[in-house]
């Protein structure tokens, strides 16, 4: 009977401590760290079918993201894309570059010029409060480098303080497509790693679904930067089937 009545208070006790995390809010607002540089590495994988052939890039980039300075309720980054990686497979025509040891064949020359670009070169950008970039700023002489989007991948936070549980949505729309994203984030849990938030997303097109993203991000758990990303997409538009795996951490 003794046993029976501990077991019991353990129970009570373990129930209690749910209720109570459950009911705790957490406001996520970002604010990191000055002059502390940070190293995060970057992979991109799409694979796309058009017409019968399929086209599959790998790529992979490391970069050196530093908090500059706070400007009003923004806060001003510089990062360094320090190492690039790609390959690429353009239905059955295959390419590799390597920043570090690029290659001198012609496919190599032409990767270079593009990837060269923004390699050991400083790009800006500032951030708010909330986690919405703005402000992007290549290197001179690159407007056109077609992940500039994916140098910070941003997780845009919600307004209220969210308890474990709770979600918000998120809208973007594809420069390249013109689909919009709209996305469904949840806060699933806290620990002394961060914040981890599940992902999941329908891509539209007018009214209709075209397409899905799944996955989770974490935040940092003192400055709310994302630090870890896992996401999977998929979509189907104008005859074009496009998968995409995105890592960054």
């Amino acid at each position: 009977m003794k046993k029976l009545k501990i077991v019991s208070f353990i129970v009570i006790l373990a129930f209690i401590a749910l209720s109570v995390s459950a009911q705790k809010k957490y406001t996520l607002r970002v604010n990191p760290d000055v002059e502390n540089k940070m190293v995060q590495n970057l992979s991109i994988v799409l694979d796309i079918d058009f017409d019968g052939k399929n086209f599959l890039t790998d790529l992979s980039m490391k970069f050196d993201m530093t908090n500059r300075a706070k400007k009003d309720s923004l806060f001003l980054f510089d990062v360094i894309c320090t190492e690039i990686k790609a390959k690429v497979d353009m239905d059955g025509m295959k390419m590799n570059y390597d920043s570090k040891n690029p290659g001198s064949d012609e496919l190599s020359k032409q990767m270079r010029i593009t990837f060269g670009k923004i390699t050991n070169k400083t790009i800006k950008f500032s951030l708010d409060q909330l986690g919405a970039p703005s402000g992007i700023t290549l290197p001179e002489g690159d407007d056109d480098f077609p992940f500039e989007k994916s140098i910070y991948i941003a997780t845009q936070l919600p307004k209220q303080a969210i308890g474990i549980g709770d979600s918000w949505t998120t809208k973007g729309v594809s420069d390249q497509s013109g689909a919009v994203n709209e996305t469904k984030m949840t806060l699933i849990e806290v620990n002394e790693h961060g914040y981890k938030i599940n992902v999941e997303g329908k891509i539209l097109t007018g009214a209709k679904q075209v397409g899905y993203i799944r996955g989770f991000c974490v935040l940092d758990k003192k400055t709310c930067m994302t630090k870890i990303i896992d996401l999977t997409s998929e979509s189907m538009m104008l005859n074009t089937k496009m998968k995409s795996f995105i890592k960054y951490n």
